[in-house]
């Protein structure tokens, strides 16, 4: 039986340091056949990592960037999580012991990338998302065949939930960015193994990218969260697009920040004046704001 490592630090197989592997598969990722699955993103599996580890930082960058995307553009957002039922534990207990306890301590997603109203949670028993679960079942229901997955850990519970989907024909997308391992070798073997067998290593960006034109359909509303992406970090966003009634400021708007957010959602033709946005610094007050006569 082998413990969980500890102050697990390196940096990600990125480019310009290292070029992605180069897929076999050639799918496009579509915003309409797309849902996005966090994969075990608790506190019990992120505690063996420096938190400074720069692996551990971009996964949770580029998983918050990919759920706003995908929460905005309506695209479905399932996380799997352990519970600390130790029942049902099978061979993984020899490997691992009887891994977290049910508390919320090991439990709770971080919450950098909670989930918000609406997104699914699957209960996860094995490696893969896919056994003892009903998430095919879930992902048939809402017509999804594509699943872009982001988590830890990359070598084994990703790579194998990769794996099981690709046998399931549904087509996994894997961001280098937005995944952990235990080791950089460990990461480098699992964007091999997804590459070279059942899916397409992609990054961050290429997949905000293909869900931001669902998006910029919805007039106002992409003026304001693309005004706001230049305001607030990644996972602010997320909470925000989560809870159109959060606090900007409560969530990390800095006055400067706020000064600019309004300059650009005056260059796009509505003038808001600061200090009612103090008095009610809100999502749904921006996007009322774009419904009202023009007040220029």
């Amino acid at each position: 039986m082998t413990a969980l490592p500890t102050l697990i630090d390196y940096a990600a197989p990125l480019p310009p340091t290292r070029v992605l592997p180069d897929s076999k598969a050639r799918w496009d990722l579509d915003p309409a056949r797309a849902a996005v699955l966090v994969h075990d993103l608790q506190e019990y599996f992120l505690r063996p990592f420096d938190r400074a580890c720069p692996a551990l930082t971009t996964t949770l960058d580029g998983t918050a960037r990919i759920l706003a995307a995908a929460r905005v553009a309506g695209v479905p957002v399932f996380y799997t999580a352990q519970d600390g039922d130790h029942s049902d534990r099978g061979l993984q207990g020899d490997l691992w012991g009887p891994g977290m306890r049910a508390v919320a301590s090991d439990t709770a997603i971080v919450p950098e990338v909670a989930p918000a109203p609406g997104d699914r949670l699957v209960t996860k028993r094995r490696y893969s998302a896919f056994v003892k679960t009903d998430l095919a079942e879930q992902l048939a229901a809402a017509g999804r065949d594509q699943l872009v997955i982001t988590g830890v850990y990359a070598h084994i519970g990703i790579t194998a939930t990769a794996l099981d989907a690709f046998q399931r024909e549904v087509h996994p997308f894997v961001p280098a960015d937005a995944i952990a391992a235990f080791t950089h070798e460990q990461h480098v073997r699992a964007l091999d193994i997804v590459a070279d067998s059942c899916g397409v290593v992609t990054l961050t960006d290429a997949v905000v990218d293909r869900l931001a034109p669902v998006a910029e359909t919805s007039g106002w509303e992409a003026v304001v969260r693309e005004s706001l992406a230049r305001a607030l970090p990644p996972s602010a966003l997320a909470s925000v697009l989560a809870d159109p009634e959060a606090d900007l400021f409560a969530v990390g708007l800095s006055s400067l920040k706020a000064f600019e957010l309004l300059d650009d959602l005056a260059d796009a033709g509505v003038d808001i004046d600061f200090g009612e946005l103090v008095r009610r610094p809100t999502l749904t007050f921006l996007l009322e704001q774009g419904r009202m006569p023009a007040r220029r």
